[in-house]
């Protein structure tokens, strides 16, 4: 990679940290940390000591839709629009997304939600912020600096990008075609209680298990892709039939979900949708849905 003529865009979706400083258009940097419930680390209070050149941190509970019960789902566009344009992102800005502790937790979430929202100039920092300061590229520590408001303009969606309840009822039910779900193996199997309240344990019936962790190796960066091609086959989906299998990603709330669905496209692998709703929907004591254990 020596400059953005060699990035493909939508097709390319992950970067090295060594090849940021090669690009031609200065980039966007933008950290999307996310936790899980019940974490006592003030993710905000990190940014604040440490960050890339001139970041901006993505709040993914904040830019999300506020009147949904479940966590963190797609906000509309008119919302979208007004966030992002606060952050001060322009339509023509190349964005490279980071985690203060890699990739899997919330950059992969913000990679889609802009895909999603149809911005195609977007990259994952591969391993996130260890792999930058590992790399030794500086840093900065003193207050964050605001950008100038934009004027952010949404020009299509790609609705086929994600999937709802209905749908995923009618895949289980007639195994149209695989459900893939990123949780850990125990909770998957129902071994291992949900983080949240008044959950299920379990897994939606028919679907298949692939954990976000295995996708990566010790230092947080993506395994190679003929290795990931071959997790995902050995789950039972065979990425290489003609045509290929459309595979909807599952996880606890949409966030790793969207880890599947960067490991895929970074595979060379597209037609996959996210379920947006995850276990925070299907599992939930008040919803009407069957529950598989193994």
């Amino acid at each position: 990679m020596n400059s953005n003529s060699s990035l493909n865009f939508p097709e390319s979706c992950v970067i090295k940290a060594q090849e940021i400083k090669i690009l031609n258009q200065k980039p966007v940097f933008i950290d999307a940390t996310f936790v899980l419930p019940g974490s006592e680390e003030n993710i905000h209070e990190n940014f604040e000591k440490e960050r890339l050149p001139d970041a901006v941190f993505f709040d993914i509970e904040a830019i999300s839709d506020q009147s949904s019960h479940l966590p963190h789902m797609l906000p509309n566009t008119t919302f979208f629009e007004e966030k992002i344009s606060e952050l001060g992102i322009k339509n023509d800005d190349l964005l490279i997304i980071y985690g203060q502790h890699g990739m899997i937790m919330g950059p992969a979430r913000v990679w889609w939600t802009f895909r999603y929202f149809g911005h195609d100039k977007i990259l994952v920092l591969d391993g996130g912020l260890p792999a930058w300061k590992a790399a030794g590229l500086s840093l900065e520590t003193d207050k964050p600096k605001n950008r100038q408001p934009s004027d952010y303009k949404i020009k299509k969606e790609r609705k086929h990008l994600a999937s709802n309840i209905e749908t995923v009822r009618s895949v289980s039910c007639g195994c149209t075609y695989p459900v893939l779900d990123a949780r850990p193996a125990a909770r998957f199997s129902g071994a291992s209680p949900e983080p949240r309240e008044k959950m299920r344990s379990g897994h939606i019936p028919g679907s298949l298990n692939l954990p976000c962790s295995s996708l990566v190796k010790q230092d947080g960066t993506f395994k190679e892709k003929n290795e990931i091609i071959q997790l995902v086959n050995q789950c039972g989906i065979d990425l290489q039939n003609e045509p290929p299998e459309r595979v909807i990603l599952s996880c606890g709330s949409g966030i790793t979900a969207c880890a599947l669905a960067l490991a895929l496209h970074y595979a060379g692998y597209y037609n996959t949708s996210v379920y947006d709703g995850s276990w925070s929907e299907w599992g939930h004591e008040d919803t009407n849905t069957d529950v598989a254990t193994s």
